[in-house]
């Protein structure tokens, strides 16, 4: 600044240096700008940076994951090869089993005869999907850990999921839950990757935390596949999808679901990552941060929000306004909506083949990933049964080898470390560091500073006062 006020106002420098004086004075300017442009770029192109956690974060403090099971096989042999061409029941085996047919030629829909109630009946129950659980070294019968429930790939049966009381704004029809009402059952509480577990909590509760690493202390399941009874898969072979997820996210077995061969061993090693987000990046918009405050977009059916769950909405609002109902497997977005059913199957097929639909991907693009969440990432690996002898469980002693081979699998999923660390999403550059990355240019440049303002606004009045003087 001194510069400047010599430049204007020393009457006795040629005007060859003062000329020279001002081009310097103007480059150095000009230099100050532009670096100081720079870093308020960086400032609005990377609001946001993740980092890693300085601390560990014990696995006992999160739930251990939501798994889905799910049988391949898409219908019972014995409880569908009677069914004749031209039945309602033959019309909706054929949706069942991905088949292409004619629903125009159907039969007029009879009583309790709607395509829920027709997949429960003709689908494996889990009693006799799952013949065997273990968690945390303790023998447990399935029915009181496992529930059955409608996922994109039929009737599945879901372990450690959120109980529906607190996941969904209102009662579904369709979500049976099937945990274990007697003294021994485990109590169903709240939780979400915000809050967490209630602080106060029963002896024995669900989602179940994690207590400890290696597969005595995870879950082992035993699968019987009964491929005997097959009729259609919903891939080209026999055996079984898995998933593992957060307890408050919508399962998509098509989609995430991961295969397990009967005749093998499959374990599925948990890798849990966990992400936080400090409170200083709220005041960054959405757009720019790229991730959701659970408490700034509410969803309709969900509680909770996640990315899965708001896109799952976005798919129920898009066969809704197609075919005027949803899928059975797809959240109940308005609690009269109508299930789809025989009369909407030609509809539900031209609109799974619907590539584009602009309104489903604008509903779609505002789903951004939620700013606290838990994944977990299964490394898995599989061995096949031994040719000669196979020992599972004593429950299974009087089986023959050969039936294990052809009909079990038995999963384990485990954690491999007792501890984990989160990733954290920061704001790159708050308004503090910006000004003194700023300041800390134009200081070195210019010698800037907060009283220079006040110079600056007496030249310009000492510029003005010149002027008026000159022409007056």
């Amino acid at each position: 600044m001194l510069v400047l006020k010599y430049v204007i106002s020393d009457t006795k420098c040629l005007w060859g240096f003062k000329l020279s004086f001002l081009i310097v004075f103007l480059a150095v300017i000009f230099g100050a700008v532009h670096l100081a442009v720079g870093v308020f770029k960086i400032w609005q192109n990377t609001p946001v940076i993740i980092g890693i956690s300085s601390t560990l974060s014990p696995i006992k403090n999160i739930p251990f994951p939501a798994i889905t099971v799910c049988n391949m096989n898409q219908a019972k042999k014995s409880k569908v090869e009677h069914m004749m061409s031209g039945t309602l029941g033959y019309a909706m085996l054929q949706k069942t089993c991905y088949r292409d047919f004619n629903y125009t030629l159907t039969d007029i829909q009879q009583e309790n005869e709607t395509f829920p109630n027709f997949i429960k009946s003709i689908s494996e129950k889990c009693e006799d999907l799952i013949v065997s659980c273990t968690f945390h070294q303790n023998k447990i019968p399935c029915t009181d850990i496992f529930r059955e429930i409608f996922v994109d790939e039929g009737l599945c049966c879901i372990f450690n999921f959120l109980h529906p009381y607190y996941l969904y704004k209102f009662k579904s029809p369709y979500i049976r839950d099937y945990t274990s009402s007697d003294r021994f059952a485990d109590i169903a509480v709240d939780w979400d990757p915000i809050s967490g577990y209630p602080k106060r909590l029963p002896t024995s509760y669900y989602p179940r935390p994690g207590v400890g690493v290696g597969t005595t202390m995870g879950l082992q399941i035993i699968l019987n596949g009964r491929v005997n009874d097959y009729f259609c898969s919903s891939t080209n072979g026999q055996g079984f999808k898995v998933l593992l997820y957060n307890p408050i996210d919508q399962p998509r077995m098509k989609e995430s679901g991961l295969p397990v061969m009967i005749g093998h061993q499959t374990s599925f090693r948990i890798i849990a990552r966990s992400f936080i987000a400090l409170p200083n990046i709220r005041n960054i918009h959405r757009t720019s941060r790229q991730c959701i405050f659970s408490d700034e977009q509410q969803l309709l059916f969900y509680r909770y929000y996640t990315r899965r769950n708001c896109e799952a909405e976005c798919d129920a609002l898009f066969y809704l306004r197609l075919c005027n109902c949803i899928p059975y497997y797809l959240p109940l977005v308005y609690s009269n909506v109508s299930i789809c059913d025989v009369v909407h199957f030609k509809c539900l097929n031209s609109a799974e083949l619907e590539i584009f639909d602009v309104k489903s991907l604008q509903c779609k693009e505002l789903c951004l990933p939620s700013c606290n969440d838990l994944i977990f990432f299964p490394d898995s690996f599989a061995t096949p049964f031994s040719q000669n002898h196979v020992n599972i469980n004593k429950y299974f002693q009087n089986m023959s080898s050969e039936y294990i081979r052809q009909n079990l699998a038995v999963i384990n999923f485990f954690h491999t470390d007792n501890y984990f660390r989160s990733s954290v999403r920061t704001s790159y550059t708050g308004s503090t560091e910006y000004m003194a990355l700023t300041g800390g240019i134009l200081s070195l440049m210019i010698g800037f500073s907060v009283i220079i303002i006040a110079e600056i606004i007496y030249i310009i009045f000492l510029v003005l006062t010149v002027i008026l003087f000159l022409i007056l």
